[in-house]
């Protein structure tokens, strides 16, 4: 891309001094005015040179493959966006049993939170799995407080030794 520059450039410059050094040889009058439009034409030949490489029926199949590319990096930054949204309401959540959990004198334990992709396009709790032994009031808090019905709570008790 940068050769193409510069080869473009050079021939500009290149064609602007012979124009240059023409008009400056050409004596006064009829002649020199022919002279100035020649060096126009030139000069606008020289300028326009790279649009007679390009391809006008190309055009629109490179404009769908570049509209095409950028639906796709769209699409990838929205999923992504999307999976850090999800991390970080799971961690908030998390936070917010855990909080709860000591408010109820249960002390230090464990909670992950398992979120589901809602149709509504929000990320919904689904499941909960606590490394303590099985409390009512926590579940009965979880399945008002987060919709996560009791049958989703997996708790430490439940899952045997």
């Amino acid at each position: 891309m940068t050769d193409l520059l510069r080869a473009w450039l050079m021939s500009l410059a290149g064609t602007a001094l012979v124009c240059a050094a023409a008009l400056r040889l050409t004596p006064e009058g009829r002649t020199k005015g022919v002279v100035r439009f020649l060096c126009g034409v030139c000069m606008a030949a020289a300028l326009f040179a790279p649009l007679r490489d390009v391809a006008i029926e190309a055009y629109p199949l490179a404009l769908a493959r570049y509209r095409q590319a950028a639906r796709a990096v769209t699409d990838k930054a929205e999923d992504t966006r999307r999976e850090l949204d999800r991390a970080y309401i799971e961690r908030e959540m998390e936070a917010y049993i855990l909080d709860k959990a000591r408010a109820l004198g249960l002390g230090e334990i464990e909670a992950h939170v398992a979120l589901r992709w809602h149709t509504a396009g929000v990320w919904l709790p689904e499941a909960v799995t606590l490394s303590c032994p099985r409390s009512a009031i926590l579940g009965r808090w979880m399945e008002a407080e987060l919709g996560i019905p009791e049958t989703m709570q997996h708790w430490r008790s439940d899952e045997g030794p």
